[in-house]
């Protein structure tokens, strides 16, 4: 009897390792064919996920070189369209080569807060048809095929924020809705800047070195919205300079603006309009009463106002007051909502 019990006991611990054999194969295999994704170690640094409508993303932040990259995309990928490319805060990739993606095309591509300081010609060229957004913000990037915008077929979002380009691309595009160089070391916005993205709807060149606008530099751009241009060196805004379609969002602030042109800004309506932290010391009533006319809110707060009978228009109008930052004050520190409407009526 004892050699049957001993018999039985074997029996059930090499069936018991044969159950965690199968599962531990079951799930290696489930961890090697999370299908649409590539084997794993086909793909290693990288790592690819995928939900359940069978969108893939691909996360290559721990790529060591520039030929870890073209190898991870040289490997065996059969299901080569992704959604994302993410390649985050990585020290290493520092130019991304034609043909280091493969045959990969992405809708998204996020390479940011790294090193990156080119993007040779054809690069992306996989995603001419796919890609929505391309995301390079803060890297070191100075060189990038502005020319091949227009095969971006789909693309409607390009942020350049924070980077090393120093001359303004000349942008030229049918999809793109929004543009974003933002922290780079642009000194100046050519004329014809815009004039090839007419569906833009926001544009961002704040954090620059620009000091003019020509007249005519945002205008003729349809669906314009939102305009960006805060912490440059404006110290004045020409007739003709800005246009929106209807209702405005204008960042200005941060500059040394000190006039303001009648006719420079139109189109702003209800919308929003930004100066604080400027040089403003007068407040034209035919340029800053057409914008309260049209129901325009405007932050004026920290600017070097006048504030005798050249700012009566605006102290004894109290729906134009209500538009006005509650911040807003004179040059020597009174506040404009502290100034009593009587004494300007009495005496201007």
């Amino acid at each position: 009897m004892a050699g049957l019990h001993r018999l039985l006991a074997l029996l059930a611990l090499a069936l018991g390792s044969v159950a965690v054999s199968v599962a531990e194969d079951k799930a290696k295999d489930a961890e090697l064919r999370s299908l649409p994704c590539p084997d794993p170690q086909d793909i290693s640094p990288c790592v690819c996920t995928v939900d359940q409508q069978h969108n893939m993303d691909i996360d290559c932040s721990q790529v060591e070189s520039e030929d870890q990259l073209a190898q991870v995309f040289s490997s065996n990928i059969p299901f080569p369209s992704f959604r994302k490319l993410l390649i985050n805060r990585n020290q290493h990739l520092k130019v991304l080569r034609n043909g280091d993606l493969g045959p990969a095309s992405f809708q998204i591509i996020e390479i940011m807060s790294g090193l990156l300081e080119e993007v040779q010609d054809g690069a992306l060229s996989k995603s001419y048809s796919t890609a929505t957004r391309i995301d390079l913000q803060l890297n070191r990037l100075s060189k990038f095929p502005f020319h091949e915008i227009p095969s971006f077929t789909s693309l409607t979002t390009l942020w350049l924020n924070l980077n090393s380009l120093s001359e303004f691309p000349i942008l030229t595009s049918d999809s793109l809705t929004d543009i974003q160089i933002d922290g780079n070391f642009i000194s100046e916005i050519p004329l014809t800047g815009f004039q090839g993205v007419k569906n833009v709807n926001t544009i961002s060149v704040a954090l620059n070195d620009v000091t003019t606008i020509a007249p005519g530099t945002f205008t003729d751009i349809p669906h314009l919205s939102t305009l960006f241009l805060f912490t440059n060196g404006l110290s004045e805004i020409p007739a003709g300079a800005i246009e929106f379609s209807g209702r405005g969002v204008l960042y200005l602030h941060q500059n040394n603006i000190s006039k303001i042109a009648v006719g420079a800004i139109t189109g702003l309506g209800d919308g929003e309009l930004y100066l604080f932290e400027n040089s403003l010391t007068v407040l034209d009533e035919e340029v800053f009463g057409a914008f309260l006319s049209a129901g325009a809110t405007l932050n004026i707060d920290d600017n070097p106002l006048g504030c005798g009978c050249e700012i009566a228009w605006l102290i004894t109008n109290s729906a134009y007051m209500s538009l006005i930052s509650p911040g807003a004050s004179c040059y020597d520190g009174e506040m404009l909502v502290n100034l009593d409407p009587t004494i300007f009526v009495d005496f201007c």
